[in-house]
């Protein structure tokens, strides 16, 4: 009888050079974040990197139900309604009742919202700036495309 597990057998060197990846990939995700509340804060638009990632699905997307946002910030719906009630409280989005479905709400920016676009859009230019700086498109581009791949091995 063949057995199926012992093709996939991760030997010690591999099982490191893995656990390294999944640490520098934290390790990214965490210095972005970072690098995004301290301009925040320099600006002092008093924001969480949670909010400004919603805000800039907005900022692309201009009107979205809660679910929309949810999906791609990589947040459950219910973590993504305190982020979107902190920003009505701020008057940068406003929930408008959805025609075709009572019971969605459509997101949508406010004046002061869109305001804040001028603000922060110098932050991500800058910190895209600094990553073109230290690496060439195409070596961009195939590491995401391998990131990509990882994700679907694992999905």
């Amino acid at each position: 009888m063949f057995n199926f597990a012992h093709q996939f057998i991760v030997m010690p060197e591999e099982s490191k050079a893995i656990r390294q990846l999944i640490n520098d990939i934290i390790a990214l995700r965490v210095t972005i974040k970072q690098f995004y509340f301290q301009r925040v804060k320099e600006l002092n638009l008093d924001l969480t990197y949670e909010m400004v990632q919603v805000l800039a699905v907005l900022w692309r997307n201009k009107e979205v139900n809660q679910q929309d946002i949810a999906d791609e910030v990589q947040k459950s719906k219910a973590s993504v309604t305190p982020l979107i009630d902190n920003l009505c409280k701020r008057d940068l989005v406003e929930r408008i009742p959805d025609p075709n479905d009572r019971r969605n709400n459509r997101i949508t920016l406010t004046e002061k919202g869109w305001d804040y676009q001028k603000k922060v859009e110098p932050i991500q230019k800058e910190l895209y700036e600094l990553i073109v700086e230290k690496s060439k498109i195409k070596h961009i581009t195939e590491l995401s495309k391998q990131l990509q791949n990882l994700k679907k091995a694992i999905e």
